[in-house]
């Protein structure tokens, strides 16, 4: 996944669990994203991917 995709994909609320998930602040997950660093890239694509795992599991359930 490349960074436009990720900024395509991101929802509210994933840079607060980015920052959970890396001990830093929303507005540090914010800056470091826009500065491409790979931590922060990292923590976001796997953030998205178990996301749209979730929900594509919860759907096929449901039927």
């Amino acid at each position: 996944m490349n960074l436009k995709e990720l900024k395509q994909k991101m929802e509210i609320g994933d840079y607060i669990l980015a920052s959970k998930m890396l001990k830093i602040t929303p507005e540090n997950v914010r800056i470091r994203f826009s500065r491409e660093k790979k931590d922060v890239l990292e923590v976001l694509k796997l953030i998205i991917d178990n996301r749209e795992k979730l929900i594509k599991k919860f759907q096929e359930n449901e039927n």
